[in-house]
């Protein structure tokens, strides 16, 4: 009986701990410490995927261009983004004086749900950022769960070093905030950064690392790599280490990064052209997308006056290359004609009453599959003006 008694006191004990350690685990719980970088200028899609990591349905986004000077373009740039996407943004400048301040730089970082820092000169920027107390008070922000991220300088910043064009002539290896126990090398695609990346890892200046392509993203959680994002098929993330004294580059497998009520992947056909213009003269109704597709260019191309003949063989020689079909009432015909300067051209086309009826044309992308994405998010759009301008039933 005093046996019972004496084990049932033991687990009472051992449970009254349990509860404190679970309340004391409630109230200093570790937070995840996020990191998102890209590997070049930050654009729309990258700040919506920031602000969808935060959960908060309108997160408050905090703008750091300390690295461009605080430039007011930079500025005005990321102000549009926000505008675009209705989100809430703080702007912290380093540029000013306490007289045009009634915040500190910790309340304004701190009362932020993501981090976002801009690109340009690293090196200049993590100076500033250590003499005003900065670097401390962001890692105050990621311990608390607050999201840091940014591309360029906001990405190799995070690293214990990174490749950067910070100083006068060469590129050269700057030394970040260590916060990610790797080195970085954003604009990876360019040969110059990718020879000198590889030559320090080889040389044993720089550890293994992330390296990333412009339009190319890495999603990091308690100092791990989890996520691999690109908005193209052309561009990437790796991790480049050193093998038996060689370089190792090994290619990570990203997920496309899409805008929000985009053409889910699967719900639309594809069909395979590959064929130039005078090759397709002989179409001349509108009952299908490619027959509207070569109508359009010999009503908008083909027949003008004056037209040279070395326009005209030119033109001839544009190639259609795919045709995106959505439900039979939406297609997007991807063509070459401005590869050399902006990309493959679109062409849209709305089924009205069985007729393909033109929607207008557009710049797709750099590749085919860049064209296939652009198609996929506007899509929705291009239907909604359709309905509206034209009289279909």
């Amino acid at each position: 009986m005093k046996q019972g008694k004496f084990t049932l006191l033991i687990v009472l004990f051992l449970t009254s701990i349990g509860i404190g350690n679970l309340k004391a685990q409630q109230i200093t719980g570790k937070n995840d410490e996020t990191i998102f970088i890209w590997g070049g200028d930050i654009n729309t899609k990258f700040v919506r995927y920031v602000a969808d990591l935060t959960k908060k349905e309108r997160p408050e986004i905090c703008y750091l261009p300390t690295a461009s000077g605080d430039n007011q373009d930079n500025i005005k740039y990321w102000e549009n983004i926000c505008n675009r996407l209705q989100l809430d943004t703080l702007i912290l400048k380093v540029w000013v004086s306490s007289s045009e301040k009634n915040q500190s730089f910790e309340d304004i970082l701190l009362n932020s749900d993501a981090i976002v820092v801009g690109g340009g000169n690293t090196l200049n920027m993590l100076g500033i950022w250590k003499a005003q107390g900065i670097d401390t008070i962001l890692e105050k922000a990621l311990k608390s769960g607050i999201i840091l991220s940014g591309g360029s300088a906001g990405s190799i910043c995070w690293f214990q070093n990174g490749i950067s064009d910070s100083r006068p002539v060469d590129l050269s290896v700057v030394k970040g905030l260590g916060f990610l126990p790797y080195s970085n090398c954003p604009h990876y695609s360019q040969e110059s950064r990718k020879k000198l990346y590889q030559q320090m890892i080889k040389d044993g200046q720089m550890n293994p690392g992330y390296a990333t392509d412009e339009l190319a993203g890495i999603l990091f959680k308690n100092g791990k790599a989890v996520k691999f994002i690109s908005q193209s098929d052309i561009h990437n993330s790796y991790f480049v280490s050193l093998e038996k004294g060689k370089i190792k580059e090994t290619e990570l497998k990203s997920g496309i990064l899409i805008g929000k009520n985009s053409l889910p992947e699967g719900s639309y056909s594809i069909q395979t052209i590959q064929k130039e213009i005078k090759d397709l003269l002989d179409i001349n109704d509108s009952s299908s997308p490619l027959s509207a597709y070569v109508s359009e260019m010999k009503t908008l191309k083909l027949n003008k006056e004056n037209l040279s003949e070395s326009v005209k063989n030119k033109i001839l020689k544009i190639e259609a290359e795919k045709i995106f079909v959505y439900k039979n009432k939406l297609a997007g015909v991807v063509n070459n004609a401005y590869l050399d300067s902006f990309g493959y051209g679109m062409w849209y086309f709305y089924n009205c009453n069985g007729t393909w009826t033109s929607m207008g044309e557009d710049i797709g992308g750099k590749t085919i599959f860049e064209s296939e994405i652009k198609f996929r998010e506007r899509a929705a759009t291009i239907i909604g003006q359709a309905e509206k301008k034209l009289n279909c039933h």
